[in-house]
C-alpha cells in the first residue's frame, strides 16, 4: 500500500470516528430546576443548614436535576441569587437526597 493510502485512510478514520471529549453534563440543568431547588428547599443564608428528608418535595426537586447536579445549578444562580442563597447548602443537597439503596427492615425481630 503506498504511502498516501495510508495517510487517506487514517484521515478518513479520523473523520468519521471524531468524538470530542466535553467537560458539560450531557442533559444539563435549567433555569427551571434551579427555581424549584430555591423554591422547594429554601436554602438561605440566614436559614440554619438542615437535611432535608428523601421523601420531602426538596429532595423529590433535587431528583429532578439530571444527575442530581447541584454544581451546575449553583452555576445558574444570578448575582442577586448568590447574596440571597446559600451555594454550600445547594451543594449539600445532592447527598442529603441520595436515595438508600438498602431495604427498609419494617418488622424487626427482638
Amino acid at each position: 500500500m503506498f504511502p498516501w493510502k495510508v495517510v487517506a485512510l487514517v484521515l478518513v478514520c479520523a473523520i468519521i470516528f471524531h468524538d470530542p471529549v466535553s467537560g458539560a453534563p450531557r442533559f444539563p440543568c435549567t433555569v427551571r430546576h434551579k427555581n424549584g431547588i430555591l423554591r422547594e428547599c429554601d436554602p438561605l443564608h440566614k436559614t440554619p443548614i438542615f437535611k432535608p428528608h428523601t421523601n420531602s418535595k426538596c429532595c423529590m426537586a433535587v431528583r429532578m436535576v439530571p444527575e442530581r447536579n447541584m454544581l451546575c445549578i449553583v452555576s445558574k444562580l444570578t448575582l442577586e441569587d448568590k447574596t440571597k442563597y446559600s451555594a454550600s447548602k445547594v451543594l449539600g443537597f445532592k447527598d442529603a437526597c441520595k436515595l438508600s439503596s438498602t431495604p427498609l427492615l419494617l418488622h424487626q425481630a427482638k
